[in-house]
């Protein structure tokens, strides 16, 4: 099996969308070694880490708040830490290095097989690893404790602070336009077999070259299904979206769904402005059918990514949220 990377998959033009952006709650520069750790800000929810490689940063969010702030070494230059969105494969809190023998990696988290994560390790305020994402060591325990494998690690070079969607809503609502069979669903048989993985995480992939929307559950595809566009191809936003907890009452127009808010996050630090959720569910379509079906099964924590890149193995690496263990 190749490496699970994502490097540099998507770019997100997101700025002229607009939404409620969750600024950081300090963003007063931490020196080298230091960290902030607040969890009681929000206690519950889907945890999203990001990693700013330019400031050597990293910022942890709960359900959309910010909860935790720490500095950390990347990778120095010919050995650089690649950009993307990745999920958690593996974790370890005794690890040794099978690369670089005697390399020890306390509380050793996993993004890819071919030898890039998370631990502890010296920080000289600097990129210096190889490639790993070093952290403070006490941090680094912290923050082991909060994630499990499948947990969303997005990578970037500039700082981007994730935004809410201004309403709770469905990216996968039933369409509001005023003809419900739209027209602009390709042909083509929707596929729907999730007893190939009958639990955990759900994970969805946009590709607009595709014109297809794939689903993943526990790694493992579960589903796909041709997509119809109300706009071009170009006018729709990439991103990376989570269900957050939370909801409000149903809306009438559609009383069997419940509202979750999303985060929204541009991987190349673009400020988010307006609701983007509501944005793509305006104007993209699947089959009725189908959309029920994954209605069904996305929870709070589903990562959707929407990509112009078609399905590769880069590009589907960030949303397999669990892989298949396998030697370095």
């Amino acid at each position: 099996m190749k490496a699970l990377l994502a490097s540099c998959i998507i770019a997100l033009p997101l700025t002229q969308l607009g939404a409620e952006t969750l600024m950081p709650q300090n963003s007063s520069k931490l020196a080298a070694g230091a960290f902030e750790w607040h969890p009681e800000r929000s206690p519950t929810g889907p945890l999203l880490v990001v990693c700013s490689l330019d400031d050597q940063l990293l910022y942890a969010f709960r359900n959309g708040v910010q909860i935790a702030k720490s500095t950390i070494s990347t990778g120095r230059e010919g050995k650089e830490t690649p950009t993307g969105v990745f999920t958690i494969l593996q974790r370890k809190i005794d690890h040794e290095s099978n690369i670089y023998k005697g390399a020890k990696m306390p509380y050793m988290q996993r993004l890819t097989w071919t030898g890039i994560a998370m631990h502890a390790g010296d920080l000289p305020g600097h990129p210096a690893s190889a490639g790993c994402i070093r952290l403070p060591y006490e941090f680094s325990k912290l923050i082991y404790g909060e994630m499990k494998n499948g947990s969303t690690v997005v990578i970037t070079k500039k700082s981007s602070t994730p935004s809410k969607s201004t309403n709770p809503s469905s990216i996968l609502k039933e369409s509001e336009a005023p003809d419900p069979d739209n027209k602009s669903i390709p042909k083509g048989r929707p596929i729907w077999e999730p007893h190939k993985s009958p639990h955990g995480p759900i994970s969805v992939l946009l590709s607009y070259a595709d014109r297809t929307l794939y689903v993943w559950r526990n790694g493992i595809q579960i589903g796909q299904c041709p997509v119809g566009f109300d706009t071009a191809d170009q006018g729709l936003p990439e991103g990376v979206f989570l269900m957050l907890e939370g909801s409000e009452p149903a809306n009438p127009k559609f009383p069997h769904l419940t509202m979750h808010p999303w985060s929204t996050l541009s991987l190349e630090g673009d400020e988010v402005n307006g609701d983007v959720v509501t944005y793509m569910r305006e104007n993209f379509h699947i089959h009725p059918t189908f959309r029920d079906y994954l209605n069904k099964v996305v929870t709070p924590g589903t990562l959707f990514l929407a990509t112009r890149e078609s399905s590769t193995e880069d590009t589907r690496s960030g949303v397999m949220a669990i892989g298949v263990p396998e030697e370095e």
